[in-house]
């Protein structure tokens, strides 16, 4: 297999992990699901990816008796997004992965967490303020995503309770979370391209 197919299968493995953020995905749910754009991959060779992707800190690696399942970092987003280039995966264009969109959105979370300091923001609260201010189409999910991410990141400190309907999240910035809004720290998927 040569090194542009190598990348390519990356970035696919990458792009399901994305969609299942929460929850790690098995080498042969991975393998089932790329067998259409790669016929002949084995499960073999998934795991030969996933460990690599791992390695690089694009996936945290589970291993479980015969079975191994990956779960996405926010390296791994920042990849697919196009924050960030690694040369063995395929690159993302910036554009075409709407960068700019969904740092606006991350920094706009921010911003909101960073009015209410000292109290958790719930992400309905959060949600109907971006459609408030023009983002129409915006789901909740997605904002449940790109607090994740944050989290992840560190620049949120986030908790979930049970409610009538499902999960609630909370919200609330760190000073990592503060300091990237001051510009005294940078980061590629969060940051202005001009800051």
């Amino acid at each position: 297999m040569n090194a542009a197919k190598k990348r390519l299968i990356r970035k696919h493995i990458l792009e399901l992990s994305r969609e299942l953020y929460l929850h790690p995905i098995t080498d042969r749910a991975i393998t089932e699901n790329i067998k259409e754009r790669h016929p002949n991959l084995t499960k073999a060779c998934v795991r030969e990816h996933i460990h690599y992707l791992a390695a690089k800190d694009m996936a945290v690696l589970h291993k479980k008796k015969n079975t191994q399942s990956i779960g996405i970092t926010t390296r791994g987003i920042d990849v697919l997004d196009g924050a960030i280039n690694v040369r063995g995966v395929e690159p993302s264009d910036s554009q075409s992965t709407r960068l700019s969109y969904k740092k606006e959105l991350r920094r706009g979370i921010l911003l909101y967490c960073n009015s209410f300091k000292e109290s958790y923001n719930e992400d309905s609260e959060i949600h109907a303020e971006f459609r408030a201010s023009g983002f129409k189409n915006l789901i909740l999910e997605e904002i449940r995503f790109h607090t994740w991410y944050l989290e992840q990141k560190k620049f949120l400190e986030v908790k979930s309770y049970s409610a009538v309907g499902g999960l609630i999240f909370l919200a609330r910035i760190t000073a990592d979370g503060i300091d990237l809004l001051e510009n005294t720290i940078t980061d590629a998927g969060v940051s202005n391209d001009d800051d």
